[in-house]
């Protein structure tokens, strides 16, 4: 009879067991939903870094000075110098800022390779429009746009201008790089798989 109890009590635990340990209410979340959430949040860090880098772009640069003549905007060679330090300064801030963040996004949210490499891609995309969007709109209009309706000897200020694709993807190229790097570092730093018996110490029998 208690042979009976025992086996009835220590069956109806085993089955109760597994019962405990299965929570219906907290569900894990699908992979694809991490990873999704994950690429949301690399565009929306970078869109909020182009805004920042925008604003920092427009306070680093010197604003050139030149004086209008016949319609037409005219400035010395310390103010092409200052016209020229604004592409100089947005290629350093932007590449700066992607590096950083494409070797932080690869290192911290690498649930799927693949989603971060194109969250990465787009948002650094999407960063080096608002940095520039950002900066001109602190920036002073257009002199030779204002010089054609402004009286001879007026003095105007230069305006943030980024000529020409490849400086624009300054923010996507350092981003990739950033990317590549901790990538690159994970791959070499790989562990090796190491057979049972080799890392047991155990010779081989004869």
């Amino acid at each position: 009879m208690s042979d009976g109890l025992t086996s009835l009590s220590a069956s109806g635990q085993s089955e109760s067991e597994p019962g405990r340990t299965e929570q219906p209410g907290r569900s894990r979340r699908p992979t694809w939903v991490v990873a999704g959430l994950q690429g949301l949040l690399i565009v929306a860090v970078f869109a909020a870094a182009g805004a920042l880098c925008g604003r920092l772009w427009y306070h680093l640069w010197d604003a050139p000075k030149g004086i209008v003549s016949g319609g037409q905007w005219f400035t010395n060679e310390a103010g092409l110098r200052d016209e020229f330090s604004g592409l100089a300064w947005y290629v350093t801030i932007a590449t700066i800022a992607g590096l950083i963040l494409g070797a932080l996004a690869a290192w911290l949210l690498h649930r799927s390779e693949l989603v971060t490499l194109a969250a990465v891609l787009v948002g650094s995309v999407i960063a080096g429009y608002l940095m520039l969007r950002v900066g001109q709109h602190y920036s002073p209009p257009d002199p030779h746009t204002v010089a054609k309706t402004a009286a001879d000897g007026t003095e105007l200020k230069g305006a943030l201008r980024v000529r020409g694709w490849p400086p624009r993807g300054a923010f996507p190229f350092g981003a990739l790089l950033g990317l590549a790097i901790v990538y690159g570092i994970s791959v070499t730093r790989r562990p090796v798989d190491i057979p049972d018996d080799q890392a047991s110490g155990a010779l081989p029998q004869a």
